[in-house]
Formats: structure tokens, C-alpha cells, sequence
């Protein structure tokens, strides 16, 4: 099989950049608001939490007794995604108010929501997606340079080796950079998420803990429903939209300097 250099170089910067650039958007927290590296901590914490160790496991379990059904009804396959949504947003964001209350107890303004926001996903960039990219990337290389015909394999095991190589022999060299780009993306919406639940102890209102479910929701079942339509460039072009929505949320909450705050009567 050939193997084209330009999508391993892909698959290994992608990877780099999705275990690194959490760490640097970490640093230059630290370093510009002196937030300490615990947060970040806190924040992976709870994303290991709420989605490694408890959803993620439960979702697949629930697949696997769910798909004969998933596959015979449309009906309840949109119903599971929706239900996929759902739990993602309620799992993480109510995650997020369990790490503010129990651990980010003393510590809880603007600067400490921006890297407990980074923390959170960028545990999800280096385990999750970096992970399952680095899993990939072995993936192609065992089938790229394996010799499976001196094997004895059976007939329909190399008909289904053959055809996961005509699948990657059709990938785009750059496929794996789209995954990095929406790490790029997606840690900034991560971080707006961590802010806007932190506005349910500043503020005093569960509202902003219900308005951080609800938007995460709504993002992953758009998402979800777009997938089965366009394809993945087109995916990461609309999430691209989510940037300023993140940069919108980060920026609002911000501390008001003393310049813009009102005069005492």
C-alpha cells in the first residue's frame, strides 16, 4: 500500500497541536493573570469526570443494546441524538458547578473561569481527541506496513483489510488538521461555557447554570444533524461561528476596569 508522507506529517502535527495548545492558552492565563496551575487541573478533573469516566462509558453501553433499535427507526435515532445532546451539556456544565462548589472554592472571579475552562477542554483536546487521533494514526501505519497476506488470514478478514485501505488511500492529506482546527475552536467555546457557569455563583442564579446547559446542547445537537448532511469541512466552517459567540461571552463578563465603572453618587 502507498502511503502518502503529506497525511502522516497531518495526522502527527495534528496531534501535536491538540496535546500542546491547551497547555499553551494555560500558559498565557498564568502568565497574564497569574491564575494558578491547579485551576487547569481542576478543570481536567472535571472533564475526566463528567465525560471519560461516567458518559462516555454509559453512552457506548447504551449503543450497544440500543442499535438494532437506532437502526430500524428514524424516529428514535433523532430522539437518541437529541438524548446525546442533552446529557453532554447536563454531564459537563453540571460538572462545572460541582468542580466551582467543591474545589475552585475561594478562587472563584473571571481569571480562574478562563483556566478552568481551559483545563476542561483541554483535557478533551489531549485525551480524547489527541488520543483517539494518535490511535488513528497507528491504525494506518499497522495497515500501511503490514504484510497481512503471509498471514493464512481468512478470505473475509483480507477483504476487510483491502477495503480499510482503499479508505484511507481516499482520505485528503489534511483530514487530520480539521480535527486540530476545531480543537482551536472549540477550547475557546469551552472556556465561555466555564464563564457562564460561573455567573451562577457571582450572580447568585441558577439561570446561568440552565442557560450553559442549554447552549452546550444546542451546539452538539446542531451539530450532530449537520454531520449526516454536509461534509466535515463544511462541518468545521459553521462551528467556526461559534468563535465569536465565545469570544462574545468571555469579553462581557470580563472585570469592569474602574474607568467604566459608575461614578458613586
Amino acid at each position: 500500500m502507498n502511503l502518502n508522507p503529506l497525511l502522516i506529517a497531518a495526522f502527527g502535527a495534528a496531534i501535536v497541536f491538540e496535546i500542546i495548545f491547551p497547555l499553551l492558552v494555560g500558559y498565557f492565563i498564568h502568565r497574564r493573570f497569574g491564575v494558578r496551575w491547579k485551576i487547569f487541573l481542576y478543570g481536567a478533573l472535571v472533564f475526566l469526570l463528567s465525560q471519560l469516566i461516567t458518559r462516555v462509558p454509559a453512552v457506548q453501553v447504551a449503543q450497544i443494546f440500543l442499535a438494532p433499535a437506532l437502526q430500524s427507526s428514524q424516529t428514535l435515532l433523532y430522539v437518541w441524538f437529541v438524548v446525546l445532546a442533552l446529557t453532554a451539556g447536563l454531564f459537563e456544565e453540571v460538572g462545572r458547578y460541582l468542580g466551582y462548589r467543591f474545589l475552585v472554592k475561594d478562587e472563584k472571579t473571571w481569571q480562574a473561569g478562563l483556566m478552568f475552562g481551559a483545563g476542561h477542554g483541554g483535557l478533551e483536546s489531549m485525551v480524547l481527541v489527541g488520543g483517539l487521533a494518535l490511535l488513528g494514526l497507528i491504525n494506518v501505519l499497522a495497515l500501511a506496513l503490514t504484510d497481512f497476506s503471509a498471514m493464512n488470514l481468512p478470505p473475509e478478514q483480507l477483504a476487510q483489510i483491502d477495503a480499510a485501505r482503499q479508505q484511507i488511500a481516499a482520505l485528503e492529506w489534511w483530514m487530520p488538521l480539521l480535527g486540530a482546527y476545531e480543537r482551536f475552536i472549540t477550547i475557546f467555546f469551552q472556556i465561555a461555557l466555564s464563564i457562564l457557569v460561573l455567573q451562577t455563583f457571582l450572580k447568585n442564579s441558577w439561570l446561568w447554570l440552565v442557560a450553559a446547559i442549554l447552549l452546550h446542547a444546542l451546539v452538539d445537537l446542531v451539530t450532530i444533524l449537520l454531520a449526516r448532511q454536509l461534509s466535515p469541512l463544511q462541518i468545521e466552517g459553521l462551528l467556526t461561528l461559534t468563535l465569536p459567540l465565545s469570544f462574545a461571552i468571555i469579553y462581557y463578563f470580563r472585570p469592569k476596569p474602574a474607568s467604566e465603572l459608575p461614578a458613586a453618587a
